[in-house]
């Protein structure tokens, strides 16, 4: 699994991508090209919230986040971060996409206009214009990068909302289960990777803490993410009031 280091949009210029690469004489080349930053959240305020998409989201209503005040000057305003097919029901300051089918979609809607979409490097040079670079790009799923770019961005407190993992017996445990982008309800899809995924993120930025939104407080949580003593899980009534997002 790829790694990334601690950095910040702040100090963050840009990076290059590959664009091509040949085998000559027992060497891969590569050529690449440079992509600038070419977004600056200049709005950055004391949480976010990563939105992902397991069933135990519909327990919050999303537009509770989406009218959250946040206090004098917005200051404590949930800046928020969505992942994948989010954007069909809600529009997060930044999403992530992630998959050959759903950023296709994506492409050729006009939700890009006008809202910030991260994508990895292939997705950037195959719709140019279309998405922004993810830093780093380290080629994880959606909640991970989503999860990253909160920390990348300077918040120090960080929600996961819809972060299920796949419980359910081994089904696919997404809302978006069986709709273009997305496997099946039935198929069986292993959360291994995610999992890990995350950990590298909670140990990336162990300034950051982390609070997984769950139905329960004692609801299942991945055995790894139980030893960073910066994650936590709280319940949905916890929640509304540890960000004061019911007023």
């Amino acid at each position: 699994m790829q790694k990334i280091t601690k950095i910040y949009r702040k100090d963050y210029v840009g990076q290059n991508v590959v664009v091509d690469m040949t085998y000559e004489g027992d060497t891969w080349k590569y050529q690449h090209e440079w992509v600038p930053n070419d977004v600056h959240n200049n709005h950055t305020t004391t949480q976010a919230i990563v939105i992902g998409n397991g069933p135990s989201r519909l327990g919050i209503d999303l537009n509770l986040i989406k009218n959250h005040k946040g206090g004098l000057l917005a200051r404590d305003r949930l800046q928020s971060y969505g992942c994948n097919a989010l954007y069909r029901d809600f529009t997060p300051d930044f999403l992530v996409a992630v998959g050959n089918g759903i950023c296709e979609e994506i492409a050729k809607s006009a939700y890009h206009t006008g809202n910030v979409v991260f994508a990895n490097g292939p997705q950037i040079l195959k719709y140019p214009g279309n998405f922004h670079i993810i830093p780093q790009d380290p080629g994880w799923n959606a909640g991970a990068l989503a999860t990253y770019l909160a920390c990348f961005d300077g918040h120090k407190k960080v929600y996961l909302l819809g972060f299920d993992g796949q419980d359910a017996g081994g089904s696919n445990n997404n809302i978006y289960a069986g709709t273009n982008g997305y496997s099946d309800k039935n198929e069986t899809v292993t959360d291994a990777f995610w999992i890990q995924a995350m950990l590298a993120v909670f140990q990336c930025y162990d300034d950051v803490e982390f609070i997984k939104i769950a139905v329960s407080a004692n609801a299942p949580m991945p055995e790894e993410w139980k030893y960073c003593t910066n994650v936590r899980q709280v319940d949905f009534r916890t929640f509304i009031v540890m960000a004061d997002i019911g007023s």
